[in-house]
């Protein structure tokens, strides 16, 4: 999955490495990056709180939906 879309604020990005993994990206509407990282649907909380910190929830629980092909 490779996908790059906006919600609220926030521009996101879905990308799968070379190896599998997913990477997600968010920048802010000034084209600041706000987070960087890899993640799964399985991700420890700790990592979507991460996530919510520095976006939203609503961009967690997009993200969250999209890894599990809900969306």
């Amino acid at each position: 999955m490779n996908v790059m879309y906006q919600i609220e604020e926030y521009f996101v990005r879905l990308r799968e490495d070379a190896s599998g993994r997913m990477k997600l990206t968010v920048w802010n509407k000034f084209g600041d990056k706000v987070i960087s990282d890899y993640i799964s649907a399985a991700s420890p909380d700790s990592v979507w709180t991460s996530v919510a910190q520095n976006s939203s929830e609503t961009v967690v629980e997009n993200v969250k939906c999209r890894l599990k092909g809900e969306c």
